[in-house]
């Protein structure tokens, strides 16, 4: 496995590379404003006044000053974090060099082919929305695979201070803090020995970064302006209100964004559950059921004069279609929960995947908390994007293994 990752890992990284410079790498949007901020004589203090003023993403933001104007350099940095990205899902779900190819194809077919262009583009290869997005869910996901490495003393003496770091610093995102916060949380609750230690040590790393996000004033400013700039309604809404907000965009991400990943996940759970069973039946029930809803969402497309995402407003926040599409995502999410824990009969493997699947929701949910949640387009769905076309990924390799289709 070791081998057949490190080749990975090496293809991977060279054709995203090659497709960075093919496609051409230039300034745009935020690009523009922080490329002429990276000019400033003291970023340390240019970073300390952003805190107090704007924004708690430090260490995102060291990293965006400092390459905004490397643009070769960026593009290796982002490179390896794709590569990063594909191959510390293979290692958590591959067991053999087999499993490993074929997971690695998967994962990122489902990526390519089942979600909006503009995720990808806005939250991988545009440069300030990989450092935002792409970034901090790789170093997230590589502290998973090596959580799952630790099976004795040894490797957590030998890992504890990188994976320390790299939850540290995945947590700067808000997103990525909440994911993190969730899953570390259940492994220090379901897992002993060297990995329940090394995940108390990561959550305390987590819990360090949201500290240091919720004290930070800028984030407290930048709220007032944001109300202002981009949702002036948003002070009408409720904090329930709100959730409702986000529990439609989870919505819209499941039938608008990546509908065909969707009902990849039922499809494999409907093969992987014996014939006749209650199980099986309720795969059957929610695939057809996310077929409909998919389609009777593009067709509402042209009908409400909406492109992906409905926006919401206190106006119509409590009416009968938003109340009905947020039960729906509650109700197929409750079930889905339950099937992904009724399919694994090891119970800490089935707690994990099954909260994961929950998690995969908490990054878009919170965002009907931000004023901006129709302002940043579909890149504030990056983070439960990708962590569903993994679970995508890892049920159609686990359906391959148990119909030995390859």
């Amino acid at each position: 496995m070791a081998r057949t990752l490190t080749y990975l890992f090496l293809t991977i990284f060279f054709l995203a590379f090659v497709y960075l410079k093919m496609r051409g790498i230039s300034h745009y949007s935020d690009d523009v404003w922080f490329s002429a901020e990276a000019h400033t004589p003291d970023i340390i203090k240019w970073l300390k006044i952003r805190y107090e003023t704007w924004s708690s993403r430090t260490p995102i933001e060291f990293a965006l000053l400092n390459l905004i104007n490397h643009k070769q350099t960026w593009a290796i940095f982002n490179s390896f974090f794709i590569a990063t990205t594909v191959c510390s899902l293979v290692y958590i779900v591959a067991e053999n060099k087999k499993e490993a190819v074929y997971c690695s194809l998967i994962f990122i077919l489902i990526i390519i082919s089942t979600i909006k262009k503009g995720f990808i583009k806005e939250g991988v290869l545009w440069m300030t929305g990989s450092v935002n997005y792409l970034w901090p869910f790789a170093l997230a996901l590589t502290g998973f695979s090596l959580l799952k490495s630790c099976t004795s003393s040894c490797a957590y003496n030998k890992k504890a201070i990188i994976i320390f770091s790299v939850f540290f610093l995945s947590s700067f995102s808000e997103q990525m803090v909440v994911v993190n916060v969730i899953l570390l949380t259940l492994i220090t609750l379901v897992y002993h020995g060297p990995v329940r230690r090394i995940a108390v040590i990561s959550l305390l790393a987590t819990v360090m970064s949201l500290l240091y996000i919720i004290l930070s004033p800028g984030n407290a400013l930048r709220l007032h302006l944001e109300v202002s700039r981009w949702n002036p309604d948003f002070v009408n809404l409720n904090i329930l209100e709100k959730i409702v907000m986000g529990l439609n965009l989870s919505y819209d991400q499941m039938f608008s964004v990546q509908p065909v990943a969707l009902v990849i996940i039922y499809i494999c759970l409907s093969i992987l559950f014996p014939k006749k069973t209650k199980a099986k039946y309720l795969s059957l029930f929610i695939l057809i059921l996310s077929i409909s809803l998919a389609l009777v969402q593009k067709k509402l497309f042209s009908a409400l004069e909406f492109d992906t995402i409905y926006q919401f407003n206190s106006q119509n926040i409590n009416d009968v279609f938003s109340l009905a599409r947020a039960t729906g995502v509650i109700l197929i999410s409750i079930l889905t929960t339950i099937l992904l824990f009724l399919y694994h009969k090891e119970r800490k493997t089935a707690w994990v995947i099954a909260t994961t699947y929950v998690s995969s929701y908490a990054g878009t949910v919170m965002l009907g908390l931000s004023p901006t949640i129709y302002a940043s387009e579909q890149r504030v769905l990056m983070v439960s994007g990708i962590m569903f076309s993994a679970l995508g990924a890892y049920l159609v390799t686990k359906t391959i293994k148990c119909r030995k289709i390859v």
